[in-house]
């Protein structure tokens, strides 16, 4: 199977969470065993695992370490799961712990959280976006046309517009807009002003554009004046990422 709809990847996401049933559960690993979109996704989440490893002395709060464990312990407890599918799943839920746990020096934790595990599932799939095009205007009426709101769509130097999708950031419907770096994949969120993720990045960016280190070795820059927007990359410059909301 070329590519997966959104269904597979919301399924991927209940299996990795241990949140299916054993005969859901064999639905699922006889997909990914034919699908390589399905396959490179785990593959994603098993590299965010190694990060927790990494990371091992952050304090994580205990809900997010119950999640994990939880987690872990179904994928283990059900028989003819591959070796392979069985680490992403453990992987794939400490993850989800690490996302939860690194400080995010001043940024709402639960905004920071959520953009950076859009940023990374949307690049996990194999088609990232929703709305695919290279053309700022068509993103933009597409974008309005589902959220209700006007999306200014900056095109940043060096970088290719792929295209839009719709995400959650802390409950609230937000524009997502992904690119092809020159460095790093990028992620530009959009939420609607007045909005708690808004008012998040004006509490945080003040009328700057202020960074900070995301999970999984991203980073996250944030400006709210005009139209608040927050853009997420992997490793990437700090000054670089910065500039793709100041020149916007």
């Amino acid at each position: 199977m070329a590519a997966c709809t959104e269904e597979w990847f919301e399924s991927l996401s209940a299996y990795r969470d241990g949140e299916v049933t054993a005969a859901d559960a064999a639905r699922i690993e006889a997909h990914v065993d034919g699908c390589a979109a399905c396959r490179h996704a785990l593959e994603r989440l098993a590299a965010a695992g190694d990060a927790l490893v990494r990371a091992h002395a952050l304090d994580v709060p205990p809900r997010i370490l119950d999640r994990a464990r939880s987690a872990i312990s179904a994928a283990r407890s059900r028989r003819r799961v591959p070796r392979m599918v069985l680490f992403a799943a453990a992987a794939a839920a400490a993850a989800a712990a690490l996302l939860v746990s690194l400080r995010h020096r001043g940024l709402e934790p639960a905004m920071a959280d959520d953009l950076v595990m859009h940023h990374v599932r949307g690049f996990a799939r194999d088609k990232p976006t929703d709305f695919e095009t290279r053309d700022p205007v068509a993103a933009a009426a597409w974008l309005e046309a589902k959220l209700g709101y006007r999306v200014r769509v900056p095109v940043p130097e060096g970088a290719v517009l792929l295209g839009a999708r719709l995400c959650s950031i802390e409950g609230v419907r937000t524009a997502a807009l992904l690119y092809r770096g020159s460095a790093a994949p990028l992620t530009i969120f959009v939420p609607p002003s007045g909005s708690a993720p808004a008012a998040h990045a004006a509490s945080f960016a003040g009328h700057e554009v202020r960074c900070t280190q995301g999970a999984l070795h991203t980073r996250i820059c944030v400006v709210s004046a005009d139209q608040p927007m927050a853009a997420v990359a992997d490793g990437t410059d700090e000054k670089a990422l910065a500039a793709t909301l100041a020149a916007r």
